[in-house]
């Protein structure tokens, strides 16, 4: 839904375009008069981009802000030059102050086609940019003003550089059509392209005839100098906003554009430079110093992006540290019981499964104990649920303090239950280390007054060992373990049950792996 500003200020455009129609066919020497409607236009337009720069991002603002200076200069110049020219003439042809603002109008729009989006958020960069611009309007100044040369001289270097600096500026856009970084600034590369080949024939145009046939002002072709400026104001406030930041996705012809991106800034050197050279048989030491600044300029441009791309690239790597910190950590704690702070279910079945495998491999034995805390219920419903917790941890510690090797895990599985995988152990080592858990277990003397056991939390286990074979699967351990477990609670817990896999096969048919 369009806003009252956008209504507004496309209305005041055809409003002005009608009135300058009226104007020229109604008055009899409307020259001065179709002056300023010919000024109103592009300060109309100046304000749509305003408007729209306004709704914008912070980053796509400045190059909205370089056109609306760029077209408020070339409308200031079409005012001052109904106040101090005394010619009837469609194109002013002689070299005037009016002349001067045209010229240095295009400087703020090859300034905007020149920024990238890399560049023009950086804020040094905007003060070096702007000395430039200065310092080609003062050029400009002494090219035309103050040189020896007569008043056709004069007018001739004026339309020469005018016609370099359009050149400059339709060749500029349409190579930057090739290096957008956002979809705005497509669309912003877009409408200043087709402006300006919508302007430049128009310009050439009445030059040419105001030249050759002493073309007037105040005729109806004078409405043509509006036609750009009405195409430019309605496209900017008919354009979305909404995805003004999406990015261009990666193709084939990245190189490039980031070539030629990394090339735009050089434009606007290029034409300063130009000038300086300009001047060089009149103005030596002048030019001399204009060079010498404009490579300072350019030198300080150059280390703004550097120093920018190098920060961007730190901090980037300082990002991608602590990503990768992050994710371990992440990942760490994927692995870990949130409560008890052991291995968990998921790191315990990976375990189980490689440990599986490697025992296979060698023909080695491996153990599973299963452990339930006896009368759990219990402790939840006399002493409280956080209780509960605190002897959790409490035992999953005991059981992790209590083994010696390296390579022995401690789980909880589920519950009130706990699975310690011995890798290398037989039934005689998993039956030591079963019993010497329980008496830690008891040692650590956590209360429990439903217990029979002195009134003290115990555990039950149940423990199983197997020699891994190539036709039954791991399943078979944490069965067998469970069974044992099982059969220990039955039979009074508070103690440990055994039970080992039998293979159907003879061990002498194992095969040498």
């Amino acid at each position: 839904m369009k806003s009252v500003g956008q209504k507004t200020l496309f209305a005041a455009m055809l409003a002005v375009m009608a009135l300058h129609a009226a104007v020229l066919s109604l008055l009899h020497q409307p020259a001065t008069a179709s002056r300023f409607f010919t000024a109103a236009m592009p300060m109309l337009t100046a304000a749509c981009f305003v408007w729209r720069s306004r709704r914008l991002p912070e980053r796509e603002r400045l190059s909205w802000w370089w056109l609306s200076a760029a077209i408020a200069l070339w409308g200031a110049a079409q005012a001052l030059e109904a106040f101090i020219s005394h010619s009837t003439s469609a194109s002013n042809l002689a070299a005037d102050p009016a002349d001067f603002l045209y010229l240095i109008a295009a400087f703020p729009l090859l300034m905007a086609i020149s920024n990238t989006a890399e560049t023009e958020s950086i804020r040094g960069i905007f003060a070096v940019n702007l000395s430039q611009v200065l310092l080609a309007a003062g050029l400009t100044y002494v090219r035309l003003f103050d040189m020896s040369m007569s008043v056709d001289e004069a007018a001739t270097v004026m339309l020469k550089i005018y016609a370099a600096e359009c050149a400059l500026l339709a060749i500029a856009a349409f190579m930057r059509l090739a290096t957008w970084a956002t979809l705005e600034e497509r669309r912003r590369m877009r409408l200043m392209c087709i402006t300006l080949w919508i302007y430049l024939p128009i310009e050439l145009s009445l030059d040419y005839a105001t030249k050759r046939w002493n073309l007037q002002k105040g005729t109806l072709l004078d409405l043509l100098w509006g036609l750009p400026f009405l195409f430019a104001g309605w496209r900017a406030l008919q354009m979305p906003m909404e995805d003004a930041m999406l990015l261009r996705s990666k193709s084939r012809g990245q190189r490039m554009g980031l070539l030629l991106q990394s090339l735009c800034p050089m434009l606007i050197t290029v034409g300063v430079f130009a000038l300086a050279a300009s001047i060089w048989s009149q103005h030596f030491f002048l030019a001399l110093g204009a060079m010498f600044l404009l490579l300072l300029i350019q030198g300080l441009h150059s280390g703004m992006v550097q120093l920018n791309y190098l920060e961007g690239r730190s901090l980037l790597l300082d990002r991608e540290r602590e990503l990768k910190v992050a994710n371990a950590e992440l990942e760490q704690l994927s692995l870990l019981d949130p409560l008890t702070g052991v291995a968990n279910r998921r790191q315990f079945t990976t375990a189980l499964e490689a440990e599986w495998k490697r025992a296979l491999r060698r023909q080695e034995s491996m153990a599973l104990l299963m452990v339930d805390v006896d009368f759990f219920k219990s402790v939840n419903d006399l002493h409280g649920h956080t209780y509960g917790d605190t002897c959790l941890v409490t035992i999953a510690h005991v059981l992790h303090d209590d083994l010696r090797r390296a390579n022995d895990m401690v789980a909880r599985y589920g519950g009130e239950e706990f699975v310690l995988l011995l890798p290398e152990t037989d039934m005689a080592g998993a039956m030591i280390v079963a019993e010497r858990l329980r008496q830690a277990v008891d040692a650590a003397q956590m209360e429990n007054n439903a217990s029979p056991f002195d009134q003290k939390v115990t555990v039950s286990i149940g423990v199983s060992t197997i020699q891994p074979w190539p036709t039954i699967n791991v399943t078979a351990l944490i069965n067998s373990a469970d069974q044992a477990l099982y059969e220990a609670k039955q039979t009074g817990r508070n103690r440990i049950c055994a039970q080992e896999c039998q293979l159907s096969v003879p061990k002498t048919e194992i095969p040498t792996i």
